[in-house]
């Protein structure tokens, strides 16, 4: 996984020194707005074996704006998976998705989401992102949900995931830092939904 993150940061860096990138970005309010047109998403739930099952379609009409899609992405994922902790203590966590930036290539246009993970109590760090497998499936979690790379093209091509404002270090269990694409977790997710349709 750190091979696949190095080389999509790699392939980051030359874009934006190609002179790709274009400094305009979706502000979450008042900025310019794309909608998602007619795509299917999915939400996840965790599986101690396959990290995701159970994929459950997450409608949302054609003209939603892509900030507004994954404002709604990260309020599901606030209000299930990290709704309490395993000792069903109330978490408050809930996610700001602070601006979006486009790479421009020859092809189409790359979107760059950045979220910010706001957890008041730092539960996270006490529960979610634990444990082998807890973190795993934590990882998988927030990069399918947000990402949905199933799609083609995804929802979005890549994901910072902020913690409480801050980039968050490499933990043991689990690295957030960078930014996640989609390869990471397209095979975890297509499994969960593959296994839900049958």
């Amino acid at each position: 996984m750190a091979g696949r993150l190095v080389s999509s940061l790699v392939t980051i860096l030359l874009l934006l020194g190609s002179g790709y990138f274009n400094s305009c970005s979706e502000a979450p309010q008042g900025g310019p707005s794309q909608a998602i047109g007619k795509v299917e998403l999915y939400s996840f739930t965790p599986d101690q074996q396959h990290l995701l099952s159970n994929a459950r379609p997450f409608p949302l009409p054609p003209s939603t704006s892509l900030t507004d899609a994954l404002d709604r992405l990260g309020g599901h994922l606030a209000h299930t998976y990290f709704q309490k902790t395993y000792t069903n203590k109330e978490t408050g966590i809930r996610f700001e998705v602070l601006h979006i930036d486009t790479i421009v290539t020859p092809s189409r246009p790359l979107r760059i989401a950045t979220v910010n993970m706001v957890d008041p109590d730092k539960d996270a760090m006490g529960y979610f992102f634990q444990g082998s497998a807890g973190a795993r499936t934590t990882f998988h979690m927030l990069a399918a949900t947000f990402l949905q790379p199933q799609l083609d093209p995804p929802l979005i091509d890549g994901l910072v995931l902020l913690y409480n404002g801050e980039i968050l270090p490499e933990l043991d269990h689990i690295n957030l830092a960078g930014i996640l694409t989609p390869p990471m977790v397209r095979h975890v997710a297509k499994r969960a939904i593959a296994g839900s349709t049958r």
